[in-house]
């Protein structure tokens, strides 16, 4: 009976350790706007191993939403487009990448269509595995 014990605390033991490795970027959008805002990520995948672009994210006016991207890096690329037009882009430290009208998901150096266009993500940075962003 003890030896039962035994491996079923050293079950427990590794599933929680394997589980701790796992991380997600935990982002808060608060989109405060009259506008929706749809929104598109780069990020260092921990699945992939490799720099990804990803999105449509929506959020609809006066609304939050969380958004959990498979990466355990605490920096990341954001591109934002508004419903009204505007952008949120560039800035100190940007890259441009290719996006898609509809949804996406690929590697940096692996856009999947002619159609891409290419736009301006600016550099974020999140605290510990969160983010908060507030669009007014």
């Amino acid at each position: 009976m003890n030896y039962k014990k035994i491996c079923i605390s050293f079950f427990l033991l590794f599933c929680c350790l394997l589980g701790s490795r796992v991380q997600a970027l935990e982002i808060t959008v608060d989109n405060q706007t009259e506008a929706k805002v749809c929104l598109a990520f780069s990020y260092l995948s921990s699945e992939e191993q490799s720099w990804v672009v990803d999105g449509w994210y929506n959020v609809e006016p006066k609304q939050q939403a969380q958004i959990n991207l498979n990466t355990d890096n605490d920096m990341y690329y954001l591109y934002t487009e508004f419903s009204n037009g505007k952008k949120i882009e560039g800035g100190p430290g940007a890259v441009n990448l290719r996006v898609l009208d509809e949804s996406f998901y690929f590697k940096q150096d692996d856009v999947p269509s002619e159609e891409a266009r290419t736009v301006s993500f600016l550099r974020a940075r999140s605290n510990g595995n969160k983010a908060n962003i507030k669009i007014k």
